[in-house]
């Protein structure tokens, strides 16, 4: 096989869709008509499955969960800096402050 083919056949692998796996659930007739309304919702902006609402609702509970794991992780950080830590990441700030421009263009407003 050609280098050129063997490229072509690496790029088109790296672009295909995530595997997705069939899998059953049973579901709460509460939980089922949730997901059929979403699904409906979503029809009117172009054809979204049931499952894909469902995966939808997943991967925002992963991303999360993911943002709360970092959130706990800076805290964490934060709260066990010793006292010395503390003073210097401050004299660093009050050195940043001092000789550095601060830019108060980004208020918020367009311009």
């Amino acid at each position: 096989m050609s280098k050129r083919i063997t490229q072509r056949k690496a790029s088109f692998a790296s672009h295909r869709r995530p595997i997705k796996q069939r899998r059953t659930f049973t579901l709460s007739p509460e939980s089922v008509a949730l997901l059929k309304e979403l699904s409906a919702e979503r029809n009117s902006r172009g054809h979204e499955s049931v499952s894909a609402v469902l995966d939808d609702l997943l991967t925002s509970v992963r991303e999360e969960r993911r943002r709360r794991a970092i959130d706990r992780s800076v805290e964490k950080y934060y709260s066990e800096r010793s006292p010395e830590e503390e003073a210097e990441e401050i004299a660093w700030g009050k050195f940043a402050l001092a000789n550095f421009p601060v830019d108060d263009s980004s208020d918020g407003e367009s311009q």
